[in-house]
C-alpha cells in the first residue's frame, strides 16, 4: 500500500515530462536537434551527444576519446579555460564532458539570458579548441591517478578485471579511461586526429529542453551546429557470447572480498530489453530484491549485494555483485548462483508489482530537472529506441509480463557466465 502511495505522490509533484511536445528537426548535415519547451525559472539545459566513446579508441592508445574531450575544456581560441567555465558558472550552471563505451557528451545549462553567450562559448570550443600540450600533460597524469585510484577499491578493481572476461576481445573490455600505459603514450596529434573523426554532423545528436520558445532557440543551435561537416558513419559492432561457466580468482590487499557474475542479457534494441529490465529490478535492486533478502537477510553473507543491467547497443548483460568476508566467498559464490538460477522456479505477482514501482519511480524522480530531461531524449533518440521513449518508457514497463520475464531468464541466463572472485 505505501509503494502505491508513493508512486501517486510522485506522479503527483513531477512534471508531466512526456507530455510536453518534443521538436526534432534533423540539419541537412545529418545533425539531430531535439528540443522541449518548459515554463519555469528562465532555466535551459542540454546534451550534446556525440555517436562514439571509448570502443572506437585505436589499440595503444586506450583511454583517447576520453582524453579528447576532457580537453575541450580547457581553451579555445577566443576563451580560455577560466573563461569557457565562468560563463556558465556566472548564470548558476555549468559545462562538463563525458565519455563512456558508446558515445561522448558535452552537457550545459544556464540561465535562458546568457543561452546566446553559452552557444559562443560551445561553438568556439567546437570548431577551434586549443588542445593545449601543458593541459594534456596535466590530464594524463590525473587520468593515470584515477586508475591507479580505482586498483585500491575493490568493486572498481574487480569490475575491470570482469571487463575482460566478460568482452574479451573486443574493445569493451577496456575502460572508457583506458591503461596507465596507453594513457602515457597520447600525443596531441593522436588528440586532434580524434577530435576531427568526432566532427562529423551524423554523430551528432543534441537535445535541449528550457523556458525558451523553439523559434528563439533555434537560430542559436543552427549557429553552432550547421557548419559541422557531413561525413559516412556506422556505429562499430561487437559480439562475444557468453558460453559455459568461468570464474576467475585474483588475490589483493583488502579486508573483504568482491564477487561479480555476469550472464548474457538484451541489448537496447533487443525484444526482451524491458523485461529484462522487470528481471533486474526483482533479482538485485534494492532491499526488497531476491539478491538482498536471500544472500543478506537470510544467509547474513553480504555487506553489499545486488545486480545491475547497463544499457548497450552491444553485447548487452546482466552483472550480480556481492561484497562479503573472506571467509564467506565460497558460501557467496554460490549464493548468488543459486539466487540466480531460483528464477525459474517462478517469480511472485508482487515482485514484478514492487519492480515496476521501483523503476518507473527513479525514472520519474530523474525527470525532476531540465538537464536529466534532455539527457534523456537524448540518449534514447542516440540508442536507436527514439526520443518518443522518454515518454513510452513507464508504459513499455508496465506492459512486461510474468511469460515475458521468465522467457527473457531462459533465453539469456542459462546459457552461462563468468565470474570474478577477487579476495585477501
Amino acid at each position: 500500500m505505501a509503494r502505491r502511495i508513493f508512486l501517486f505522490f510522485l506522479l503527483l509533484i513531477l512534471p508531466v515530462f512526456g507530455e510536453e511536445k518534443v521538436i526534432k528537426n534533423i540539419l541537412p548535415n545529418g545533425v539531430t536537434i531535439l528540443f522541449k519547451q518548459t515554463e519555469g525559472e528562465g532555466i535551459i539545459a542540454g546534451t550534446i551527444f556525440i555517436k562514439g566513446g571509448s570502443v572506437e579508441d585505436p589499440e595503444g592508445k586506450k583511454g583517447l576519446t576520453n582524453l579528447t574531450l576532457a580537453l575541450l575544456l580547457k581553451g579555445s581560441k577566443n576563451f580560455s579555460a577560466f573563461q569557457i567555465n565562468k560563463v556558465f558558472e556566472d548564470s548558476g550552471g555549468y559545462i562538463s564532458t563525458s565519455v563512456g563505451e558508446e558515445y561522448s557528451t558535452i552537457e550545459f545549462a544556464l540561465r535562458v539570458k546568457d543561452f546566446q553567450k553559452g552557444m559562443e562559448v560551445i561553438k568556439d570550443m567546437i570548431y577551434n579548441p586549443l588542445f593545449p600540450e601543458d593541459k594534456l600533460q596535466m590530464e594524463k597524469r590525473n587520468v593515470i591517478a584515477q586508475i591507479k585510484a580505482k586498483k585500491e577499491e575493490g568493486f572498481s578493481y574487480a569490475f575491470d578485471a570482469l571487463r575482460k572476461e566478460m568482452y574479451k576481445g573486443t574493445p569493451y573490455q577496456y575502460s572508457p579511461m583506458g591503461t596507465e600505459e596507453n594513457v602515457s603514450k597520447i600525443t596531441i596529434k593522436d588528440i586532434q586526429k580524434r577530435w576531427k573523426q568526432l566532427l562529423n554532423g551524423k554523430r551528432f545528436v543534441v537535445s535541449v529542453v528550457g523556458d525558451i520558445s523553439y523559434s528563439e532557440a533555434e537560430k542559436y543551435l543552427k549557429g553552432l551546429l550547421t557548419d559541422l561537416p557531413v561525413k559516412e558513419y556506422k556505429f562499430p559492432h561487437y559480439d562475444y557470447r557468453l558460453k559455459g561457466k568461468k570464474c576467475k580468482t585474483l588475490k589483493r590487499e583488502g579486508a573483504q572480498s568482491t564477487i561479480l557474475f555476469a550472464y548474457e542479457a538484451p541489448t537496447a534494441l533487443d525484444k526482451e530489453y524491458f523485461a529484462m529490465k522487470v528481471l533486474n529490478g526483482i533479482l538485485g535492486d534494492g532491499f526488497t530484491s531476491r539478491l538482498f533478502q536471500e544472500l543478506r537477510e537470510k544467509r547474513g553473507l553480504a555487506y553489499a549485494v545486488g545486480s545491475f543491467f547497463p544499457t548497450r547497443k552491444n553485447m548487452g548483460r546482466l552483472i550480480a555483485y556481492i561484497g562479503t568476508a573472506p571467509q564467506k566467498t565460497e558460501k557467496s559464490v554460490k549464493g548468488i548462483e543459486e539466487v540466480v538460477e531460483s528464477i525459474k522456479n517462478g517469480i511472485t505477482d508482487e515482485e514484478i508489482k514492487t519492480a515496476k514501482e521501483k523503476i518507473i519511480g527513479h525514472f520519474l524522480m530523474e525527470h525532476q530537472t531540465r538537464a536529466k530531461q534532455s539527457w534523456y531524449i537524448g540518449w534514447f533518440e542516440i540508442l536507436g529506441l527514439g526520443y518518443q521513449m522518454d515518454k513510452e518508457y513507464p508504459e513499455k514497463i508496465n506492459k512486461v509480463t510474468k511469460k515475458q520475464i521468465l522467457e527473457t531468464w531462459k533465453k539469456y541466463i542459462p546459457t552461462g557466465y563468468r565470474c570474478v572472485i577477487v579476495k585477501p
